[in-house]
């Protein structure tokens, strides 16, 4: 939008819908993340890290665009392992790859919310590489798995950890192993019925 532009927006619950006309008067405080300093680029991730948390219980889809925000901030300056963080902030290199799993294990919440479990699994992609996920990882991406009824490798994923410590692994456990049972007992009856 321009200055002194106007737009016609409009917001749709599943209740009703608002239809309002916006004008932007001005702006106040613009800058491109690549004119921004580290602590500046570090606080606005955090802003949207707080922000898609406190959106999440009532409306995952805003919360998920504010989680993607702050990912794609600490993305653009990729690999994290070369950046030179300021002697003085709170921040170091680990906090910041902490973060950024923080903020996948968020965006893959709003996707299973949302049932996109593919994207689920590209976005948890990284615990493939990690030798010890953490169980929150874990979980989602063996829920993902399950939805998508791929049975072998939502055990396998759960596998990876111990997950008979966690209440919700072990019963998301006990229902991939119900439905594979099923599964197979329905593939068994058709195959019966083909060569009957």
């Amino acid at each position: 939008m321009l200055t002194n532009e106007e737009s016609k927006c409009s917001i749709r619950t599943k209740a009703n819908e608002v239809t309002f006309i916006m004008k932007l008067l001005r702006i106040e405080g613009q800058k491109y993340y690549y004119e921004q300093d580290v602590q500046d680029m570090l606080d606005l991730v955090k802003r949207y890290k707080e922000n898609g948390v406190k959106m999440f219980p009532k409306y995952p889809l805003f919360a998920h665009a504010y989680f993607s925000r702050a990912a794609k901030c600490l993305l653009s300056w990729a690999p994290i392992e070369e950046l030179d963080l300021p002697a003085e902030g709170t921040w170091t290199k680990e906090g910041l790859r902490s973060l950024l799993e923080t903020l996948y294990l968020n965006i893959a919440a709003c996707l299973i919310k949302e049932n996109r479990y593919d994207e689920v699994l590209y976005v948890l992609r990284y615990t493939n590489e990690q030798e010890s996920p953490s169980v929150k990882a874990t979980y989602r991406k063996a829920l993902a798995q399950y939805k998508l009824k791929q049975f072998a490798k939502a055990t396998t994923t759960l596998q990876k950890i111990d997950y008979a410590s966690s209440k919700e692994c072990a019963a998301l456990h006990k229902q991939i192993i119900h439905a594979r049972q099923q599964d197979d007992s329905k593939y068994n009856a058709m195959i019966k019925n083909m060569f009957a």
